[in-house]
């Protein structure tokens, strides 16, 4: 980008500022001065532009070198015009632009040491000095403070940004487990009850025709579920869900034993078991080849509990999305999840009360 394209991304106050130089540039022209002495102030003006401009610009150390070309056409033209302390001014706005707060305020005393020394050795009436150190000084600590101000709102907008992506992402992952959770189950009953139809279907219709029904009932039901979660109500109970569980599990030929204690939750506790039972459920009917499988759900030191056992082929298993979502999703809530594959596969988890 151009330095004229760059120029016409700055605000009009920029240009505005300007007309803090105009008394310099009025005098330097309506005075009756020597042509060297006229000509080198005109020339200080037309020299004072680009680094006026070029000070906003630039946004680094490197705005030092504008800054001590502001006050040497300042101290050169002080002999002359006693309206070039307005430059030492500009030079003072410009610190804030390259430096941290503390170094800006270190500089800024170096630049107003220079106002001074050099209004003493010109012997500048008092005015002089309060352009060149008090006007100085005050229109620095402002801007100083003013760029410090942005850097940290600046910071505090990143803050916020990223607070909204995270929670965004976390929404989505949210949404991608409530979703496998929800959808893989009903699926699985689905294509189980769906597989039972055939089977039946050459040699008892009626019980067929049953089964059929059946899949209608859960795929209606799984697309009320899937739109509960898309309005944030996930579950329609533990004790909803367990007997949901009981019967999906019979349904699949899996003789089926649940303890269940009432046990005081919290929504989201209720939720997260809800749709972890249901997770571990499907993949017992998936995966385990099992013939029984054990629930149990209670209370224990403080915690709730909750046991999953079947009697299938167990072994290693790596984690997929089921059981990575479920064991997130508990984490969440300060719980912990266990799963033991040495004898079938046991799965039990744990949250505080």
């Amino acid at each position: 980008m151009t330095f004229v394209h760059r120029l016409r991304g700055l605000g009009w106050e920029v240009y505005a500022w300007l007309i803090y130089a105009l008394p310099f540039l009025y005098v330097a022209i309506a005075a009756p001065f020597e042509p060297f002495a006229k000509a080198v102030q005109v020339a200080s003006f037309l020299v004072f532009l680009p680094l006026y401009f070029a000070s906003f610009l630039v946004r680094s150390p490197r705005v030092l070198w504008i800054v001590g070309a502001l006050d040497l056409i300042a101290i050169v033209n002080s002999q002359w015009n006693p309206s070039a302390a307005t430059f030492f001014i500009y030079g003072s706005a410009a610190i804030a632009n390259g430096f941290t707060t503390r170094t800006a305020f270190m500089v800024l005393g170096g630049q107003l040491a220079v106002g001074a020394l050099s209004s003493f050795l010109i012997g500048a009436e008092w005015w002089f000095y309060m352009a060149s150190i008090v006007i100085s000084a005050l229109i620095g600590s402002l801007t100083i403070q003013a760029r410090a101000k942005e850097a940290g709102d600046a910071k505090l907008r990143m803050a916020q940004e990223e607070v909204e992506r995270l929670a965004k992402l976390a929404e989505r992952e949210r949404i991608a487990r409530d979703l496998h959770d929800l959808l893989g189950h009903t699926l699985s009953v689905v294509v189980l009850k769906s597989e039972l139809a055939q089977k039946l279907m050459s040699r008892d219709p009626a019980r067929a025709m049953q089964e059929i029904a059946e899949v209608e009932r859960i795929s209606r039901q799984g697309l009320a579920d899937v739109r509960q979660a898309i309005t944030g109500y996930r579950s329609s109970g533990l004790a909803a869900e367990i007997e949901h569980v009981r019967e999906t599990l019979t349904a699949a030929g899996i003789d089926t034993t649940i303890e269940a204690r009432p046990v005081q939750l919290a929504p989201a506790q209720e939720t997260a078991l809800s749709l972890a039972l249901r997770e571990a459920a499907t993949n017992v009917i998936r995966h385990a080849a099992a013939t029984t499988c054990h629930i149990r759900f209670y209370a224990q030191d403080g915690s709730a509990l909750m046991e999953v056992q079947d009697d299938g082929r167990g072994g290693p298993a790596p984690f997929g999305n089921g059981l990575t979502g479920m064991r997130e999703r508990i984490q969440s809530l300060g719980g912990a999840l266990q799963l033991d594959t040495a004898r079938g596969t046991r799965l039990m988890i744990t949250l505080p009360l």
